[in-house]
């Protein structure tokens, strides 16, 4: 057998106890997660590169998984929240509360399973992606890009997923399955399960067809199957190509967000100083009680006449609004149209995109009579439809208006610079150079008039336009535009088979939430107990007798391969069992054995953690003082040192046919002196990595 060496890479001190540690299943990369919050990912020798989030913002980790292709990672914290973090930058993708309170988690994939016969040739056709535009990367202002890896194509990567993955989040009894991390595909609750167990660890079997629980009650620890997820195997396909369509339109959802935050955030910024000065303004007037006076009435008053109120000149163009400012200004809006018109092209795309997975989904030719097992409505999709298409109207109508109000815009404030200029310059009797002179057209004071009557007809004047676009729950009636898309759909509005609508009223926010509201629905978590049985007994495989009196928790550890699932249980300090399920043939194979004649009478097993198919990696330390120790154990450990780290080959044990084992000397591939107590280790038996945690 080779020897595997081991030599220290790198030591780290924390300020806090460690709570939860895991190896990257892809990258060179471990997540260590401290009592005090933080969860801090390290590379190639405890190198820092990133931090999720702030510590003061969650409470204390709970468990951790990585996604099978390292590309996720998920964490949950005592608050009940989920966080689903990418691993290039440890950017927060997802934040959720969880239903229950989540111990562990489990993420697994489908490793082997029969094809589907029922399958269409049309499901595996080109897909949807290819009829899509290109989808632009996510705006630098709203997300620092410091890559760890490859970045994504998406937020969630799920153009690479070419097999279903499941996210396991579990209770004591209570049970929610993911789909990719971000569909909730069913909830099991305690009425679905034994009363009389608490739940160990959840996984799945290598086709994704049977739950299979590991649970403790007072008098055993049982490994028992839950055939609750059948339908993922009966129809593959047909829900690999649901649920990854679902998933791809919330991780656009979640994309939409951030660029509509980044619009939003960004024309606020322009004119919200604009506004404020030109509230102030006016309230400095009311507050004067000057009567009959407006804004509006000053503005047409300096067009008819050129010339405005003694109030206007002093406060408004003499302290709040000078020609500084107007320049200024306009040079901000010039520089936040354009960025707007690029953010709005992104967020029209993203909608695209999802329109055209709701029309995919749609399209699937055995909608009825599958999708119902998982009681997904029909008629959400065609709501999500609906919004969907009308948000793509309201999107081309603020374009739209985007563009022919600019110019507008631009003039106005243009002119009204010019003003505060003229003004400037009478009162100090200086002269107005070329440049300075306001160059326009017929039609610019045109639309200038009717801009100021449309306007500014307001106690407080509406010049914030662009921003309350975006973000006003309904638009006043000022904002309602005669559009051509509205124009449009006029003859059709008795027409009860009209696909969409326009929503005159609504703000582009407003049908943004209208279309997230209907998808949500789709993501509603869903306890479907039809399918499942009522607090009936599980089909029992294998039961491990306990000592009923003992309150020691149950420690264990699993390793899930292509075709069986191996959990190894910890009776007591010395004394192991093996379970092997295999997949096909749904059988467990129990082996027992102990490490008294590796280890002797005066060391305990801290902790372990399967290393590969065949070894398991341990850290022990003594229970006494070494001098009063066996003589004998110093052939595998120095009496120097309290702890050890062992590797030990458990090959002979699942080669052979008897029930017991008894560990030599033979079987240890490897020890290693610790110079400290260890408490808990993780380990990368694919890259030859082990981390130890010591007091």
């Amino acid at each position: 057998m080779d020897t595997l060496n081991f030599r220290v890479a790198e030591e780290k001190n924390f300020h806090s106890e460690v709570l939860l540690f895991s190896f990257n299943p892809e990258h060179d990369i471990i997540v260590v997660c401290s009592a005090n919050g933080d969860v801090i990912a390290y590379q190639a020798y405890i190198r820092k590169v990133w931090a999720l989030g702030t510590r003061n913002q969650r409470k204390k980790p709970i468990s951790l998984a990585w996604r099978p292709d390292g590309q996720i990672l998920a964490v949950t914290f005592s608050n009940r929240t989920l966080v689903l973090a990418s691993v290039q930058d440890g950017h927060q993708l997802l934040s959720e509360p969880s239903p229950f309170e989540v111990r562990a988690m489990n993420w697994v994939e489908r490793t082997t399973g029969q094809p589907d016969d029922n399958v269409h040739v049309q499901f595996e056709s080109v897909p949807i992606d290819d009829y899509l535009p290109a989808l632009a990367d996510l705006p630098s202002i709203t997300r620092t890009r410091k890559h760890v890896v490859d970045p994504p194509d998406d937020l969630f990567t799920l153009d690479k997923q070419s097999k279903l993955n499941i996210l396991i989040l579990f209770g004591s009894n209570d049970i929610l399955l993911r789909a990719f991390g971000l569909w909730p595909l069913l909830l099991i609750n305690r009425s679905s399960l034994p009363t009389d167990q608490s739940l160990l660890s959840v996984t799945m079997s290598p086709s994704l067809d049977t739950l299979c629980l590991l649970t403790r009650s007072d008098t055993s620890v049982n490994y028992s199957l839950f055939e609750c997820t059948s339908f993922l195997s009966d129809y593959h396909n047909d829900y690999f190509h649901l649920t990854r369509s679902l998933c791809r339109i919330k991780s656009l959802i979640l994309f939409n967000d951030k660029i509509f935050t980044a619009l939003t955030e960004l024309t606020t910024k322009c004119f919200s100083d604009f506004q404020s000065r030109v509230n102030t303004f006016c309230e400095i007037m009311r507050q004067q009680g000057v009567k009959q006076w407006s804004f509006q009435c000053e503005l047409m008053s300096l067009l008819a006449t050129g010339n405005c109120s003694e109030q206007m000149q002093q406060h408004f163009f003499g302290n709040i609004f000078d020609y500084g400012f107007a320049k200024k200004l306009v040079t901000t809006f010039d520089e936040t149209r354009v960025k707007s018109k690029e953010l709005i092209v992104m967020f029209g795309r993203t909608i695209e995109h999802i329109f055209g997975y709701l029309v995919e989904i749609k399209g699937l030719q055995q909608w009825y009579g599958k999708f119902d097992q998982i009681e997904f409505d029909s008629q959400i999709l065609e709501s999500s439809l609906y919004n969907a298409g009308s948000l793509l109207l309201k999107i081309n109508e603020y374009t739209d208006f985007l563009h022919e109000m600019s110019d507008v815009y631009t003039f106005f404030l243009r002119w009204l610079g010019f003003v505060a200029h003229q003004l400037h310059t009478s009162k100090h009797n200086t002269s107005t150079h070329h440049d300075e002179q306001i160059e326009c057209t017929e039609a610019d004071w045109d639309h200038l008039i009717e801009f100021i009557d449309a306007y500014c007809a307001f106690d407080e004047p509406v010049l914030d336009i662009f921003a309350m676009y975006l973000k006003s729950e309904s638009l006043p009636e000022t904002l309602v535009r005669d559009s051509s898309y509205r124009k449009l759909f006029d003859h059709t509005n008795n027409n009860k088979n009209a696909c969409f609508s326009p929503k005159p009223r609504r703000s582009l926010i407003g049908a943004y939430q209208d279309l997230k509201q209907s998808i949500t629905k789709a993501f509603e978590i869903r306890t479907n107990n039809s399918i499942l049985q009522l607090n009936k007994p599980l089909p029992l495989l294998t039961s491990i007798p306990i000592d009923h009196q003992s309150s020691a928790p149950i420690e264990f550890d699993h390793r899930r391969s292509q075709h069986s699932i191996n959990y190894i249980i910890q009776q007591n300090s010395l004394q192991f069992h093996l379970i092997t399920y295999t997949s096909p043939t749904k059988q467990c194979l129990v082996r027992s054995f102990d490490f008294h004649h590796i280890l002797g009478l005066h060391r305990s097993i801290v902790n372990f953690k399967i290393y590969d198919d065949d070894k398991l990696a341990m850290v022990c330390t003594n229970a006494m003082d070494s001098d009063n120790g066996n003589s004998s154990e110093t052939i595998l450990f120095n009496t120097n040192h309290q702890s050890n780290l062992l590797i030990v080959s458990l090959k002979s044990l699942m080669d052979s046919q008897t029930t017991d084992f008894v560990g030599n000397n033979a079987n240890t591939t490897l020890s290693y002196p610790l110079k400290d107590i260890p408490s808990k280790l993780t380990v990368d038996g694919r890259r030859n990595l082990i981390a130890v945690v010591c007091l």
